[in-house]
């Protein structure tokens, strides 16, 4: 579950060089973890859920400031995040026989008075499925509503950002179960849901039928994440095994 690695932003111990390096690192932490549970059963597909807000933008009303982003939305794009992702993908590509990535767009890297497409996140979708459409063990989805329901070996999964989740005295969950619920309902059920937003890790037991998972950011000492919700969360992003 990859989400909110806002490329492009700085704060006090995050930047570019950063960035990169713990993409490196979620490369790294991700096989680490699968190479155990290989000695064990074979691990064979990947499904990479992407979530959004891959790049800061340069909306000054979300934190993009000068001095709080190295360069603008566009270069965000196409000279950080699209390297790392490619990078990324292409080594993961190495390691599974199929991966099968989904694809949903944040809040940042889009102007409120353009059209609901025209945001960073898709534009990198749409590069990297030029770029590993000649791959045969490759297959990208890319959803231009808020979200998806996607098929996880036999389980329905929601995946959306969450940035239409409305915050009460900064804490987002009694909303998001509401919503969740909702959502449950109007899309006829499903097992999973996986958002982010927040730049918090969290995990939550919506009812008996439904559990969701909160996808933190690659960003540390966040002043959001800080203003927010009252906490700077640790650089995170999730890895689990989904089994009959």
């Amino acid at each position: 579950h990859i989400s909110d690695g806002h490329a492009g932003k700085i704060t006090s111990s995050f930047n570019d060089d950063v960035y990169k390096l713990r993409m490196d690192n979620l490369f790294d932490g991700a096989m680490t973890i699968v190479s155990l549970h290989r000695n064990i059963y074979p691990i064979r597909k990947l499904h990479v859920l992407m979530t959004g807000d891959n790049v800061q933008g340069e909306n000054q009303f979300q934190g993009s400031k000068v001095g709080a982003v190295s360069m603008g939305a566009r270069d965000q794009t196409i000279k950080i995040a699209y390297p790392a992702m490619v990078k990324l993908i292409g080594s993961l590509a190495q390691e599974f026989e199929k991966i099968e990535i989904e694809c949903v767009s944040g809040n940042h890297g889009h102007d409120r008075l353009a059209p609901e497409t025209s945001t960073e996140d898709l534009r990198l979708y749409d590069l990297l499925k030029v770029y590993f459409e000649g791959y045969k063990n490759i297959k990208i989805n890319v959803y231009e509503r808020f979200s998806a329901v996607v098929n996880i070996n036999g389980f329905r999964s929601f995946v959306f950002h969450g940035d239409g989740v409305k915050s009460t005295g900064g804490v987002p969950f009694f909303a998001l179960d509401k919503k969740l619920k909702s959502w449950y309902m109007q899309y006829g059920g499903f097992q999973y849901a996986f958002g982010g937003h927040f730049h918090k890790r969290h995990t939550d037991e919506i009812s008996s039928k439904l559990e969701y998972f909160m996808c933190g950011s690659l960003v540390s000492d966040d002043d959001w994440a800080i203003n927010k919700l009252g906490i700077s969360s640790n650089p995170s992003q999730g890895l689990y095994g989904i089994h009959h």
